[in-house]
């Protein structure tokens, strides 16, 4: 995709550039699992860059790889200490059995996986609704969040406000990514193989390349 057809471009404290015909790469992350200071830090990195320079720039896109390495960073050396808020008991079926309702809106879940701070989804949709891409994740946060306090008995904000979305320029960077994905739990030194985690979903043609197929009721495939 050389030339993306930009439908919008926002930026808070992290950018958001949403383009169509394009598979997405979504991280979502529990409130206050990163330090304000570094929340800090990827804001301030961002205005002379980007105010003066196009979103096209390869400047940009590099920055968003520095953001998203730094991110995950930090949330992986929290899941290898601590194990557990997303993964604790009962928590993960509600997080993974409600992206069903991404899938009625057309979104195909590729591949996803709960840890213990965060959630990865590589998303692509079928229908024409990448611009709506923020307005549903929001909307599949908000129900989650709900029956989430309501599982452990809390009231309060459960999910950081913003996520750390980013589309795939080619074929190579989507199977990237699933593998990226399905490795997450192996990195943080959870399991010692990706299908050992139980809170991953991995679509069937996508397990067969990553050299295990999960049985059925096991891989909870999302079309």
């Amino acid at each position: 995709m050389n030339n993306p057809q930009t439908l919008r471009f926002t930026r808070r404290h992290l950018p958001h550039w949403i383009v169509a015909d394009a598979t997405f790469f979504v991280t979502l992350r529990i409130a206050g699992s990163l330090p304000k200071i570094v929340v800090d830090e990827l804001t301030a990195e961002r205005p002379s860059l980007l105010e003066e320079t196009p979103h096209t720039d390869e400047r940009y896109r590099d920055l968003l790889r520095r953001q998203f390495a730094r991110i995950e960073t930090i949330l992986d050396a929290q899941d290898s200490d601590t194990r557990h808020w997303l993964t604790a008991k009962g928590l993960p079926p509600i997080i993974l059995e409600n992206l069903p309702w991404l899938v009625d809106r057309g979104w195909n879940i590729h591949a996803a996986v709960v840890m213990g701070t965060h959630l990865h989804a590589l998303m692509r949709n079928t229908i024409g609704r990448n611009a709506s891409l923020r307005e549903d994740m929001a909307h599949y946060k908000r129900f989650v969040a709900r029956e989430v306090n309501r599982q452990l008995n809390r009231t309060g904000e459960f999910w950081a406000r913003e996520d750390f979305d980013h589309w795939c320029r080619s074929p190579e960077k989507v199977a990237g990514a699933v593998r990226y994905i399905a490795q997450n739990p192996v990195k943080a030194g959870l399991v010692t193989h990706w299908h050992e985690w139980p809170w991953t979903v991995i679509a069937p043609a996508w397990q067969q390349t990553l050299g295990y197929v999960r049985s059925a009721p096991q891989s909870r495939t999302y079309r």
